[in-house]
């Protein structure tokens, strides 16, 4: 009986595996190619650089080259009023509200969601809440602009007009700041507990500004075109936003 004989595999060939190697090596050149000039364009693009234009450096107002040209009209219109020895309080707080409005809603001017506009108007111990919900709402879906690449189309108030001006006071609510430790309850300074809600802290102001405005845009997207606009004074010289609504009858009585 003869020898069984033994199946041999045929060997793959040499030019599939040269094959193979030379596509793996084109892929890894490609992608390696693309890869450095996505990473080197990144590199090259130069970042939105913001120049300070001009300051009121006692309020911490300031305007910059990107503001609009509305805001920079009214931001002239307030640097006047508080250069002179008597400042009218009711025409101050009134331009506060007009810069306030403009800023927040001329979002074309803004480098991303993070750059809320009016901020500087705002209340100092109110900032924090105001500028969270900015973010929250109609900044959401801001797209991002530092390198300058930004297709969005965004809103920019075009004119402003002030319906009313109102004097009123206002009352600021806080909540009970709470020591663990010794399991006490305090207000800041100036605020008391409240006679209603022992979890809250209140001061009354006897002065404060309710200014009702209307305003429009280059292009109209939707967005509020009133408003009312509460001011209160922050310290000895300075008038600051305290709360805002899309509404004129918001705070009406």
């Amino acid at each position: 009986m003869g020898k069984k004989l033994r199946k041999i595999k045929p060997k793959k060939s040499k030019k599939k595996k040269i094959f193979i190697i030379l596509m793996i090596l084109v892929l890894l050149g490609v992608g390696g190619y693309y890869g450095y000039n996505y990473y080197n364009s990144r590199i090259a693009k130069k970042k939105v650089t913001v120049k300070v234009l001009d300051s009121i450096d006692n309020y911490g107002y300031s305007i910059s080259d990107r503001d609009s040209a509305l805001f920079k009209t009214e931001y002239d219109k307030l640097k006047k009023i508080l250069n002179e020895k008597e400042i009218d309080e009711k025409a101050y707080a009134e331009e506060v509200a007009r810069l306030f409005i403009i800023d927040l809603y001329t979002m074309s001017t803004k480098i991303n969601k993070y750059d809320v506009g009016g901020k500087e108007f705002f209340y100092n111990t109110k900032v924090e809440m105001y500028n969270t919900k900015v973010m929250d709402t109609i900044y959401s879906l801001l797209e991002d602009d530092t390198y300058g690449d930004r297709k969005q189309e965004l809103p920019q108030v075009k004119s402003i007009e002030t319906k009313e001006v109102l004097e009123d006071t206002y009352r600021f609510v806080e909540d009970v700041t709470i020591n663990p430790n010794t399991n006490t309850r305090s207000c800041d300074e100036g605020f008391e507990v409240s006679k209603n809600n022992s979890n809250k802290c209140v001061k009354e102001v006897d002065k404060a500004y309710i200014v009702k405005l209307t305003w429009d845009y280059t292009n109209d997207m939707g967005y509020d075109t009133e408003g009312s606009v509460v001011l209160a004074k922050e310290n000895e010289n300075k008038w600051s936003v305290v709360e805002y609504k899309p509404s004129l009858t918001a705070f009406d009585k």
